[in-house]
């Protein structure tokens, strides 16, 4: 074990993983909250009535109270949207960087060592927003985000680090809480090449709850059409029916309970009613069939019949859902395998990729990897239609589903000699069909070149750009004029270069800082430094300086989350107080 290890995280919807490469193989770390040590960490931050920081399994009792609790975090990256939490609002990537820290934290209790660096997994049709944010929560949360790698891409190294003489094509079904990745890949001689990736990030096992949740609402209100049930009894509903949906996979048939659920003339009632596998499939149809459609639309975008493909992996929760796997039989025309763990498959790419990054997975093993692009980018331009100048349209400079690394130049022009000032925008195209920017999604990133003076010749300036996209996902356009020598660059990455600029990030920082002393680590530690703002006005000036220091190094510790550094600095604030409480 090295001093500093780079870990692995797979942070989802529903739960989030943690691993290292250890002894030549992914090591999934175990939480010490959760029963049984179990290394799935739920997705989950809440606040209790004191104040109180809570995340993973120790948030179950609060989560669904209102303005408590949140779920799904994953889902609301990159989307602006603010989460009640404990009385103020919170960005996704700031409640996600409590779950990081948990991880962190736990990380470095199992591993004794202090942790800076990370490969952290995101779906595949996560476009640069929800992958800036995630890099950003990484961030908040302390740590350097060293790769991104897809997930699909991250179970099939799983796969790969212990069949590296398996070769032919693969499909790789990542069904988790929140999102739906289909990944075809071939295999040959040690090198994983992925081939096509094409997915829903709307669509998740969460989904099937809810949709037997409004089953079971239905029912109710058909029984009880006057009741009245609180919108913390709905949130306790959806956890009902989370476990009946787990029941289901084993049972044909499962009652679901759930305690007074609604209030009828003033006397509490009961939800409970018994929910057959068959009324559970009958509910999710019209997700099973977006679902199905993903897979379709993966095989078509690889070009390739399911007759060819040679085995399918199932990963991520919502795969044990009987009908999935039925779905996944039909269209493939085999049974999928069960050769990966679909809990931790993910979780334990990430380590190996950590590991690839780091050169310590031996020569002899021959693991390769190449990946591609899972959506489209182009630029907004000025053309033709018919006889008619049209404005806004898309022009692309990198298809969905390229593989990387991926280089271009396009030559474009002004539209007239006078034209000062010229500004290309990129935008993104998940489905590889968009003709106007209003077809796509806006990045948020431009590059502008101003002050462009009059052509002399009286024909429009040209302008040349330079785009390029490489296997770290390192995004770069150049966009010059030959005539006048004026250029400019943008740079992005999908390891999120261009994120919060640093007053942001200092604001969300202390936000998040602010939040995580208010956890039981943080809370461990209030006394002693109570104790030490109580001594420090009868000191002499040059204890006090040390006393200072020395709460300073522990409150900065605490801020960290990482355990040693707080027990450390813990101990020597305990030992300068004890120097003063001496004879």
């Amino acid at each position: 074990m090295s001093k500093h290890p780079c870990i692995g995280i797979d942070l989802g919807t529903a739960t989030s993983e943690i691993a290292v490469w250890q002894d030549g193989a992914p090591l999934v770390l175990p939480d010490p909250d959760s029963p049984g040590r179990s290394p799935v960490v739920p997705s989950i931050v809440a606040v209790d009535r004191s104040g109180r920081l809570l995340v993973g399994e120790s948030a179950r009792a609060y989560v669904d109270l209102p303005g408590s609790g949140a779920r799904q975090v994953k889902r609301k990256m990159g989307r602006g949207e603010l989460i009640p939490l404990g009385g103020r609002t919170y960005r996704p990537e700031e409640v996600s960087a409590q779950i990081l820290r948990l991880l962190k934290s736990n990380a470095e209790q199992a591993l004794g060592v202090t942790i800076h660096k990370a490969v952290l997994s995101v779906p595949a049709n996560f476009g640069e927003a929800e992958r800036k944010a995630t890099y950003d929560a990484a961030r908040l949360a302390g740590l350097e985000v060293v790769r991104m790698i897809n997930e699909p891409t991250a179970a099939a190294l799983a796969f790969g680090v212990r069949n590296s003489q398996a070769e032919g094509q693969v499909v790789v079904f990542d069904f988790g809480g929140g999102t739906l990745d289909v990944t075809v890949l071939e295999m040959m001689e040690g090198i994983l090449e992925v081939k096509a990736s094409y997915g829903d990030a709307q669509l998740g096992g969460k989904d099937f709850d809810q949709a037997l949740a409004d089953l079971l609402e239905q029912r109710f209100r058909l029984a009880h059409p006057q009741a009245q049930a609180s919108e913390r009894a709905r949130a306790e509903l959806r956890s009902v029916a989370e476990s009946v949906k787990t029941q289901l996979s084993r049972h044909a048939a499962v009652q679901a309970f759930c305690p007074n659920y609604a209030v009828e003339a003033g006397r509490p009632l009961d939800l409970e009613f018994e929910v057959t596998r068959g009324e559970f499939e009958e509910a999710i149809r019209p997700l099973l069939g977006r679902a199905r459609r993903c897979l379709q639309v993966s095989l078509e975008k690889a070009k390739i019949q399911p007759c060819s493909v040679g085995r399918v992996l199932l990963v991520g929760g919502s795969t044990y859902v009987p009908a999935v796997r039925a779905l996944v039989a039909e269209v493939m025309g085999q049974e999928p395998r069960r050769e990966v763990d679909p809990d931790l498959a993910v979780a334990q790419g990430t380590a190996i990729e950590a590991a690839l990054v780091a050169g310590k997975i031996p020569s002899d093993q021959g693991l390769i990897k190449t990946d591609v692009t899972s959506f489209g980018l182009g630029v907004n331009v000025v053309g033709f239609v018919g006889r008619h100048l049209v404005g806004d349209l898309y022009d692309a400079l990198i298809h969905p589903n390229t593989t990387l690394p991926y280089q271009v130049s396009k030559s474009y022009s002004l539209l007239h000699a006078e034209q000062n000032q010229v500004q290309l925008c990129l935008y993104q195209d998940h489905e590889g069909t968009a003709k106007r920017v209003t077809d796509a999604l806006a990045t948020g990133l431009s590059a502008k070149i101003e002050d462009i003076p009059v052509s002399e010749t009286g024909i429009p300036h040209p302008l040349e750009v330079d785009f390029s996209y490489d296997l770290n996902g390192l995004i770069q356009l150049r966009a010059r004029i030959p005539t006048t020598g004026q250029e400019v660059a943008l740079m992005t990455s999908r390891d999120g270069a261009r994120s919060l600029d640093p007053a942001a990030f200092a604001e969300a920082k202390a936000k998040v800082d602010d939040l995580w002393s208010r956890s039981p680590l943080a809370r461990r530690y209030e006394g002693l430094i109570r104790k030490a703002e109580r001594v420090v006005p009868e000191l002499r000036p040059d204890e006090r300086k040390k006393i200072h220091q020395a709460k300073a190094a522990l409150q900065e510790a605490l801020a960290s989350g990482d355990e040693s550094s707080v027990e450390k600095a813990a101990d020597r604030l305990t030992d300068l107080l004890f120097d003063l409480d001496g004879p």
